[in-house]
């Protein structure tokens, strides 16, 4: 008699582990990608309700986009003083980014431009500029963020590439500056 409970108790014990085996692998996977819609389902009334609402493209507004483009250039100047140990045949790159986001549309505009800086010693020289032409709807509103790196080696002539350097900042986060205005930055990195 012992012998036989003993039995029951392991096959229970093994078709209660193998049901919560099947139930963890099951309720564990993740619906497919781009298919159904997450939510819940009320299993006595038989009533499903999403957790998010969908979006009918009809009902989102969109601001119109201004027909007159904001326009300028930001010009930054850079002094910078080499401190690292750095082979004097490798190029340091002085990159310039500029970044606004219009609060009124959500129009996003991301500038860019870089140029390699002239070495003389343990000082290098570059001037990066970025003219820009922006949609905004409310430029005299918006704020625009400069942010610089410079970098070494970039497409230096080291065989290894190394040492390399690199030191990126934000200069400055202000309006938009007027249409048609030139900005210029001074800097004094040390790399």
């Amino acid at each position: 008699m012992k012998i036989s409970k003993r039995m029951f108790a392991y096959m229970g014990l093994a078709g209660c582990l193998c049901l919560v085996g099947l139930v963890t692998s099951v309720g564990g996977q993740e619906p497919a990608a781009g298919h159904g819609i997450v939510g819940t389902l009320n299993p006595q009334t038989g009533t499903f309700k999403p957790l998010i609402k969908p979006t009918v493209i009809e009902d989102l507004e969109v601001a119109p986009l201004a027909t007159t483009p904001t326009t300028g250039k930001f010009v930054a100047n850079f002094t910078i003083s080499v401190k690292s140990t750095i082979p004097s045949a490798d190029v340091i790159a002085c990159t310039l980014e500029a970044s606004v986001a219009d609060i009124t549309s959500g129009h996003i505009a991301e500038e860019t431009a870089s140029v390699a800086a002239v070495r003389s010693g343990s000082s290098a020289t570059c001037s990066v500029t970025i003219p820009y032409s922006w949609i905004l709807t409310s430029p005299t509103l918006d704020m625009v963020s400069l942010m610089y790196t410079i970098s070494t080696p970039y497409g230096g002539t080291s065989a290894t590439a190394l040492p390399s350097r690199m030191s990126i900042q934000t200069i400055s986060t202000g309006k938009v500056p007027t249409s048609g205005a030139t900005t210029t930055i001074t800097l004094t990195p040390v790399i």
